[in-house]
């Protein structure tokens, strides 16, 4: 039987890797490190929500919100999804006025959601500053635990036969008459790609596309911050809480930690491959963190992690497409720090393209087609 090849062991790799291997394909993944060691790892819990996404994304997650329960039941370790709300918190006059109009689109995308004053907000999170004049709640938004949720999926799809290659690179594509015929990898190898290929390498894989498909994607790299504090059992975190204008996240996190992020850069080296928090966005996502709520202003952080990459794109959604030109390629990249959310769908979708040779109506959107590039003739 052909095999198929994931690039990329983060959750859309693992995901797609095993909803192939349910269908009988035979699948491999190429991973350049380790599971879920890019953008799929790292400290925390990574937000699962639908409040303030962009338009194109809402419908996908009113899918993802029936499919995270369900994998919550299934997978071989304790609960990694939570359903916490999300408050996207309003200050500014502008924001409230337009309050309403988000609400209303939000909800004809089948998104539960409401507006809250200042005194509803604080009955749902004590503690908030005074100078928040409400907020939209979305009550089915929570968080997931996201390295161990990839890890249990992959050792999910190893159990139904794939094989992951870790610290295996792919330096270099074959294509051969609109075909994929061959990748090769760093230690010499090349192997066949007898189904398809399926590139997920996240920050690695506009430079994949652009050596072989000579198309140089409108995405880029970023370093982005997360932090921990030491433990605040005085400061209670119990939602997910975002802001419209200000650049910050605020996440419970175990050991009565609060996880601070929202997308503050750390420096990437190339050389050695690693991030590093810096100290201006350590101090400035903190400063954020105690507008939003002030018993966190001169907390201690215990830990200020930058060492994951995450792909950005132009207009701030994913890529999501065949190959150019090829009939068993297909891609994704430039999740722009909110992919994770609506993985469970994409994956399926990405899936039923394979199976059904016609890209999904849910998908359409993300299709290089919006920057004025087509996909294959035939489709």
């Amino acid at each position: 039987m052909s095999e198929d090849i994931v690039v990329g062991a983060g959750v859309y790799g693992v995901l797609v890797a095993l909803a192939l291997a349910r269908r009988g394909r035979q699948v491999r993944i190429l991973e350049a490190r380790s599971i879920a060691s890019g953008a799929s790892g790292g400290p925390g819990r990574r937000g699962v929500r639908a409040n303030g996404r962009d338009l194109r994304e809402l419908a996908l997650m009113a899918e993802a919100y029936r499919a995270w329960p369900a994998l919550n039941d299934t997978l071989d370790v304790g609960p990694c999804y939570e359903r916490t709300g999300h408050l996207l918190l309003l200050e500014r006059e502008q924001d409230l006025m337009s309050a309403n109009a988000r609400i209303q689109m939000q909800q004809s995308q089948g998104i539960d959601c409401r507006f809250l004053n200042a005194d509803e907000c604080s009955q749902i999170q004590s503690g908030l500053a005074q100078n928040v004049g409400g907020a939209i709640y979305c009550e089915r938004d929570g968080v997931c635990d996201h390295e161990a949720f990839t890890r249990a999926v992959a050792r999910q799809a190893q159990a139904h036969g794939v094989v992951i290659e870790e610290n295996t690179q792919v330096v270099q594509i074959d294509v051969d008459d609109q075909k994929v015929t061959s990748v090769h990898t760093g230690d010499g190898r090349s192997m066949a790609v007898g189904g398809n290929l399926f590139l997920f390498a996240n920050s690695g894989t506009a430079a994949l596309v652009e050596s072989a498909f000579d198309l140089k994607l409108p995405v880029w790299n970023a370093c982005l911050q997360v932090m921990l504090t030491d433990p605040a059992p005085q400061i209670p975190i119990t939602a997910l809480i975002g802001h419209a204008h200000r650049t910050v996240s605020i996440k419970a996190h175990t050991g009565d930690q609060v996880m601070i992020s929202g997308g503050w850069p750390g420096h990437w080296d190339e050389t050695s491959q690693t991030g590093h928090a810096v100290p201006e966005s350590v101090a400035g996502n903190l400063a954020e963190a105690a507008a939003v709520l002030p018993a966190l202003e001169g907390m201690s952080i215990a830990e200020a992690d930058a060492s994951h990459l995450e792909a950005m794109c132009v207009d701030d959604i994913p890529i999501i497409d065949r190959l150019p030109g090829c009939a068993n390629g297909f891609f994704a990249a430039g999740w722009s720090g909110h992919g994770w959310a609506i993985a469970p769908v994409v994956a399926d979708l990405i899936v039923n393209w394979v199976e059904h040779d016609h890209c999904p109506a849910l998908l359409d959107p993300f299709s290089l087609q919006r920057f004025g590039i087509h996909r294959r003739h035939s489709e």
